[in-house]
């Protein structure tokens, strides 16, 4: 076989898209934060409303709705994504393992909650603290750190209120944890794709 040998500006020119590449793709642009975050708030208001109000309605019903809103979505924009961008790396791979063992962590720790007649709120911020922690350090994202720290925080001022409040808690803190560092990660994406 015949190998050619690269020129020094030909080296130069392929690490530079090598770097260029990584950096681009080591970025969130917060959509799915957005997305999840938004229905998150409107699930938990949803919720709390049914149980003050007394309307009959079973008040759960909007956890229900939440995943058949938002996993159809997410996967289509995921679809959608992974046709125009061919560049994954390890981080890639790191940041989906995270978020799927945090769904089923999620599943298994709602099971448990319920099966335990506890209120599964303070479990589920903790775990999203985590995850939403992590992702930040991966990222090198100081709104999702602090959002993560958010989390944890709710958390804990969960035990110190009933179920009912718990989801007013929840609420606060996907808007400070997921909603306002998604919009942050959205804007400065779209920043540096204009760059």
């Amino acid at each position: 076989m015949n190998e050619k040998t690269l020129t020094h500006d030909e080296s130069l020119q392929i690490i530079q898209r090598m770097i260029l590449t990584a950096k681009n793709r080591i970025t969130e642009n917060g959509f799915h934060f957005i997305l999840w975050g938004i229905l998150i708030i409107i699930a938990s208001l949803a919720e709390y409303f049914i149980q003050k109000s007394d309307l009959g309605i079973q008040a759960n019903l909007s956890w229900i709705v939440m995943p058949l809103i938002g996993v159809p979505t997410a996967l289509v924009y995921e679809f959608r994504r992974n046709r125009t961008d061919h560049t994954r790396g390890f981080v890639d791979t790191w940041y989906k393992y995270l978020w799927l063992g945090f769904g089923i962590t999620l599943v298994v720790t709602i099971a448990i909650s319920v099966l335990q007649h506890m209120s599964p709120i303070p479990f589920i911020l903790a775990l999203v603290g985590f995850a939403t922690f992590v992702s930040g350090t991966i990222y090198k994202s100081v709104p999702l750190i602090i959002g993560g720290i958010i989390f944890w925080i709710s958390g804990l001022l969960c035990l110190l209120v009933p179920p009912p409040e718990q989801l007013l808690i929840n609420a606060a803190a996907t808007l400070t944890g997921y909603i306002i560092p998604g919009i942050l990660l959205w804007k400065n994406s779209k920043r540096e794709s204009h760059v």
